[in-house]
């Protein structure tokens, strides 16, 4: 049973858990601006925002609303339609940077699940000291986490051109938090590698890398 819990923890990290959060953020925000919804009636009695009635106060007609319905609640093409408006660009410009990085937004989620898959593995052959590849050394990792932090750059330099500073304070939260994690997967990384080496030099093969850091048995 101790195994077990060892196994749990060390397979389920706190760099799986990064790993996964970046993978739902950017994956929802990509599909996101696929799936805008549809503008729908709703007839329900409790929407109606006015009604007019005879004089018997029988209600003949009822205002009732419009609201979309979709997986998001906005329509995101609007959304940047109206933004370009004010930079005087015809809507083809915001209709081909929204999805532009909606794709850039996907294929970040892809590479953050392709890494938190890899949590689930043992790599070690790819981390071989001296070996040389885009995941040995972390290459893949910087590079996806200076594209999230330039992508944070581009939407907060659009929110200042089209003056919403809503979405500026949204976006440099977003970037703050890109950077806490960037910070906290780089110590951990280190952590855990520096573990595995004193772990090899023990010979103790069967005690996760976390579990092995309260028991070694030399210094």
């Amino acid at each position: 049973m101790k195994k077990i819990i060892y196994l749990i923890d060390n397979k389920i990290n706190m760099i799986t858990i990064l790993f996964l959060f970046w993978t739902l953020f950017w994956g929802l925000n990509g599909f996101d601006k696929f799936f805008n919804g549809s503008s729908q009636l709703v007839k329900e009695r409790w929407a109606s925002q006015g009604v007019l009635v005879d004089k018997d106060k029988n209600v003949v007609y009822s205002i009732q609303p419009n609201e979309r319905v979709g997986w998001y609640g906005a329509s995101r093409d609007a959304k940047f339609a109206n933004y370009f408006r004010t930079l005087h660009l015809p809507p083809i410009v915001a209709t081909i940077t929204l999805y532009f990085f909606a794709i850039l937004e996907i294929i970040l989620a892809a590479l953050f699940f392709w890494l938190f898959i890899r949590q689930f593995y043992d790599n070690r052959d790819e981390e071989a000291p001296g070996k040389k590849g885009l995941i040995a050394d972390r290459t893949i990792h910087r590079l996806i986490f200076k594209a999230s932090i330039w992508i944070f750059i581009a939407f907060i330099t659009g929110d200042i051109l089209f003056g919403d500073r809503i979405e500026v304070w949204e976006h440099g939260t977003y970037l703050a938090i890109t950077i806490v994690t960037y910070d906290l997967w780089y110590r951990m990384d280190q952590f855990f590698l520096e573990l595995r080496k004193k772990k090899d030099s023990f010979g103790d093969e069967e005690i996760s890398p976390q579990a092995s850091s309260y028991d070694f048995k030399a210094d």
